[in-house]
């Protein structure tokens, strides 16, 4: 996002009462005062700049030239400013101010080489204004106009080297030629020069977000909002970005709370309120927020979603499925229902009827249904109906990734090593680098004692796009096992169980360490991970594994 410093836009109503030409007046220029003054309460803002322009050269009155620039500024017509800007300049030769309308006018059609003229003659009377301005359009122009705007604006910097529009403007374009570095450093100059200006502010705090300096940017603006109800709101948004980006999401609740007082029309701020006050458990506030949200906006669902949640939290399960019903688009929409599942938790003999309707009334989620059906039925115990629904959902939608992986995990835990291989070797030949399907793949063979070679290669090619995975270091270390490479075997596990200390893991650890005869190092293993999992049937069978190979030998 490109912050403007912007120029210096009084409102036109504010120049009403501005001393107008003194009479008696020509009757045409009066003509042309009265109908722009009309046009200018009328908020015809380029008919009010074409009269007063016609009034202003009639008379040579100043006022009324600025009056007519103001206008035209505000019809958003770059000619007609360029007219009136124009004339500023000759009845007032040594005022910077009507250079960087004139300047802002040329670059809007393109004409920079006018513009960064214009921008010279306001820096020579002492003005700057403009530069930000003509910075932010070269930056959306063509990139010959941004790079023409960056080396007029550095060979300014000999003559003006503490000009702090001038430094300002020059990190809004290294911020767009993605140097944030430079631009940070141009932007600290010109807060040296102008501590207090707000767009200089925002744009180093923002700078700070986008090279992660998340800590040494609340460092800079904790003291700059310390009195919520006096901080330029662009700096309360801001803040509140770091402060959640921190976790601290109760002070950046209390920020976001600010605006939504300052701006109770805004959506955007009662939402992110809603959220931030559920991170911190505060259900009320979450109701407030995004009620008001619905309220402004009855068509958020996302809204709904998280009142949803907060009813959950709050033990109101009923007003949670309300709440999720409503969910009927948006990126929480499977999310909803996904909830719903869990709150309504259907009995076995009703499984069928309810999926089929949940189905039909969501078509375009009719795949993942089928995942959620049989995920629900393996925690209702029942993995062999489980097996049907996956094989059901796969026949319908055979490229279907999350289902094809699905159906392979339940086959494996079936102990179906053929159909697991089947399925993984499909979703291999839909997405070759899917890096969970070449791992269990690569385990699979890996588990069996065969085709170790490509089990190998696959987990390879798996840890190549995640070397710090565990499971895949894992399954490596396991191969590694099988080929009889023990102590490769056991670094690669070790170094698995470091980054996650898993069941399987310890499982597969403590054979290859009882394999090394490192009994002790092995019941060591195991009973470490039974300490957090008494009743894991992966260790023990593991210790019943090591024990009948100690009684064979």
């Amino acid at each position: 996002m490109v912050l403007l410093l912007g120029c210096s836009q009084p409102t036109i109503t504010s120049h009403i009462n501005t001393t107008a030409p003194q009479p008696p007046l020509p009757a045409t220029a009066l003509t042309h005062l009265l109908a722009g003054e009309f046009a200018v309460q009328r908020g015809d803002n380029k008919q009010a700049a074409i009269k007063l322009l016609s009034a202003a050269a009639d008379t040579s009155d100043l006022n009324t030239a600025k009056r007519a620039t103001f206008a035209a500024q505000y019809s958003h017509d770059p000619k007609l400013l360029s007219q009136t800007s124009h004339l500023w300049t000759q009845l007032a030769p040594t005022d910077p101010t009507p250079w960087q309308y004139l300047a802002q006018a040329q670059a809007q059609v393109g004409n920079f080489n006018s513009a960064l003229s214009s921008l010279q003659e306001e820096l020579k009377r002492g003005g700057g204004d403009g530069l930000a301005h003509v910075a932010s359009i070269s930056i959306s122009g063509a990139e010959s106009d941004l790079e023409s705007t960056y080396e007029h604006y550095l060979g300014w910097l000999e003559p003006y080297p503490n000009q702090p529009q001038l430094l300002y403007a020059l990190a809004l374009l290294e911020q767009a030629k993605a140097r944030p570095q430079e631009a940070i450093t141009f932007i600290n100059k010109a807060l040296n020069q102008d501590p207090n200006n707000l767009h200089a502010q925002v744009l180093y705090g923002n700078l700070l977000l986008s090279t992660h300096a998340i800590v040494t940017a609340n460092q800079y603006l904790s003291p700059l909002t310390q009195t919520l109800e006096q901080t330029p709101y662009q700096l309360l948004v801001l803040h509140a970005q770091v402060l959640t980006l921190l976790a601290d999401y109760k002070q950046a609740y209390d920020y976001f709370n600010e605006l939504t007082r300052r701006f109770p029309q805004n959506s955007k701020f009662h939402y992110s309120a809603g959220l931030l006050a559920f991170e911190t458990d505060t259900y009320r506030q979450v109701e407030h927020h995004l009620q008001q949200v619905l309220i402004l906006k009855p068509d958020n669902h996302n809204a709904y979603y998280y009142l949803g949640l907060s009813a959950i939290k709050a033990d109101r399960i009923d007003t949670a499925i309300s709440h999720f019903e409503q969910v009927r688009l948006g990126p929480n929409q499977w999310a909803a229902i996904t909830e719903l599942v869990n709150l309504q938790a259907p009995e076995l003999e009703h499984v069928e009827d309810y999926f089929t309707t949940l189905r039909q009334s969501n078509p375009d989620f009719t795949a993942e249904a089928y995942s959620l059906q049989a995920e629900y039925l393996l925690q209702l115990d029942e993995p062999e109906t489980a097996a049907h629904v996956y094989a059901a959902g796969t026949h319908l939608f055979p490229h279907h990734i999350n289902l094809l992986y699905g159906q392979a995990l339940l086959a494996q835990s079936l102990n179906n090593s053929l159909l697991t291989e089947q399925l993984l070797e499909r979703i291999l030949a839909i997405e070759p680098s899917h890096i969970n399907a070449l791992n269990a793949l690569g385990y699979t063979y890996a588990e069996q004692g065969i085709k170790l070679e490509r089990a190998e290669a696959l987990i390879n090619k798996a840890l190549a796009q995640a070397p710090d995975n565990a499971a895949i270091i894992d399954s490596l270390g396991w191969l590694n096992y099988r080929q009889g490479h023990l102590r490769q075997a056991k670094a690669l596990l070790s170094k698995a169980y470091a980054i996650l200390p898993d069941a399987e893991i310890a499982a597969h650890l403590g054979l290859v360490e009882w394999a090394l005869g490192d009994t002790k190092g092995a019941f060591k293993t195991w009973n470490e991970a039974l300490a957090k999992e008494p009743d894991n049937l992966l260790i023990k069978q593991a210790i019943m594994d090591a024990q009948n190979d100690f009684e064979q030998n």
